[in-house]
């Protein structure tokens, strides 16, 4: 038999498992609170982690992803594909094509992304993601973090992906910030291709109703029987086809923006149907006497001059003056040249997403797209700039690659004249000889000073760290 312990022995091993006991209970506490501040940190960073298995597919995220997804933990089970549907639809290939390439190719990815939440609000997140490998090299699960930066991608892109440094396009964004916080009706003019859908949206990310929804609707693409509809929504037998109730672009865009794009293409009986909006805030649904309220900014945008097809009897002037309380004029790409290397460049950058890999563009490349009038203004050189990634085959650009209009233009003799024999290179090394003297340096070039200043024009980077002399 075991021998009976003392009275003071067993009192002596009750006091040491208190003691135990007490100490597991601090340390439970000192986890506890370490938890808390560990979820404090997160939230003051807008930080938080995630862990997936990958034999399984089950999805761990901290409660920050959870606040950052706008979601409750109790009520949304994450997964894989759940978290994919969360992403904007733009950016879903590119995440998951991220991180199946990171599992593939044992790397990690650093990626940045959008996420469009369930109120139709957008937000940026900056992704973090390793995989961790079985001894036999099978990927069992993969761990990372997402953090909120919507806030310093605002800050940084604060036009929403604008690019431009020419005059003209540094005057229209000190307009935009002016205009951004003033709930008026914009009217935004231009060719076709310069991007004014691009102005809309960053009129809209810039003012109060930026968390809400940004809805566009292109008049000149759909006839006057659908437009109607497709603006003021319509109600179920309301004509033939109507076998539903359906929601319009206003009702889509409430609290938000609406933008109108080739306004100008708008029957005269949705222009009066329009206005009424525009004075009253209401509108009806077609075959629905209910009214409704009309709670959205208006931005409108034409590739015609608007007041030219007032005076000619096809647009009301009553709208026109309602919808162009602030009127914006956005240049072609032929009188904002230099911009064109930053909007290369910019392409160039975003070619791997689509899978064009490219080592560049050559000087002389360049020289032929600014010295091109782009009648098709950005949505040309974008198309330009995809074109000769594949005939370049992911080698550096050079003017052979160009499309066809770029390439019997060069071969013109006055398409250029003396402005054909400068390239970056050479005028640069002849700035650094001549001191910074532009009038010796077109000398030494061999042109004139008003081609040498031309070219600088083309190319700002080329004298900018160079001391400045005219004479």
């Amino acid at each position: 038999m075991a021998e009976k312990l003392t009275y003071e022995e067993l009192a002596q091993k009750v006091n040491a498992l208190e003691k135990k006991l007490a100490k597991l209970e601090q340390d439970k506490e000192t986890i506890l609170k370490k938890k808390a501040r560990y979820k404090e940190v997160e939230h003051l960073a807008s930080l938080g982690h995630w862990e997936l298995d990958l034999v399984t597919n089950s999805l761990y995220w901290s409660d920050e992803i959870y606040r950052i997804f706008d979601l409750d933990p109790e009520g949304f089970e994450a997964t894989y594909e759940s978290f994919l549907e969360i992403v904007h639809p733009d950016d879903q290939k590119s995440v998951h094509k991220a991180f199946s390439e990171s599992i593939k190719n044992r790397t990690d990815y650093d990626i940045v992304h959008r996420l469009l939440l369930k109120d139709g609000r957008i937000k940026y997140v900056h992704e973090k993601c390793q995989t961790i490998y079985d001894t036999d090299g099978s990927p069992s699960r993969s761990i990372g973090t997402i953090q909120d930066i919507t806030r310093q991608k605002k800050e940084a892109y604060s036009f929403s992906g604008i690019i431009g440094r020419d005059a003209n396009m540094l005057e229209l964004f000190e307009t935009i910030r002016q205009v951004a916080d003033v709930d008026i009706p914009i009217l935004i003019q231009g060719e076709s291709g310069t991007g004014k859908e691009l102005i809309a949206r960053a009129i809209h990310n810039e003012g109060p109703r930026s968390d809400k929804p940004f809805v566009p609707v292109n008049c000149g693409a759909l006839p006057e029987g659908l437009l109607e509809s497709e603006l003021f929504g319509h109600v179920k037998g309301a004509f033939t086809g109507a076998v539903r109730n359906r929601k319009g672009r206003f009702e889509m865009a409430q609290g938000g923006t609406l933008f109108l794009d080739e306004v100008a293409d708008l029957s005269k009986m949705v222009q009066a149907k329009l206005l009424r909006v525009l004075q009253e805030g209401t509108f009806e649904q077609v075959g629905s006497e209910k009214t409704l309220l009309a709670d959205v900014r208006i931005i409108s945008a034409a590739n015609r001059v608007l007041k030219s097809e007032m005076e000619k009897g096809r647009f009301r002037d009553d709208l026109y003056y309602r919808l162009s309380v602030v009127p914006i004029h956005l240049p072609p790409l032929r009188e904002r040249k230099n911009d064109i290397p930053l909007l290369v460049e910019n392409f160039l950058k975003k070619a791997p997403v689509e899978g064009l890999r490219n080592e560049g563009i050559s000087n002389s490349a360049l020289a032929a797209m600014v010295d091109y009038p782009w009648p098709g203004n950005i949505r040309e050189l974008q198309s330009a700039i995809r074109y000769s990634l594949i005939k370049s085959k992911g080698r550096i650009i050079q003017p052979d690659h160009l499309p066809i209009e770029l390439r019997e233009m060069k071969v013109k003799p006055s398409s250029r004249g003396p402005f054909r024999k400068l390239d970056p290179r050479r005028v640069k090394d002849a700035l650094l000889r001549s001191g910074g003297n532009k009038a010796k340096a077109a000398r030494l070039l061999g042109v004139g000073r008003a081609t040498l200043y031309r070219f600088l024009t083309a190319f700002p980077d080329v004298s900018s760290n160079i001391s400045e002399s005219e004479h």
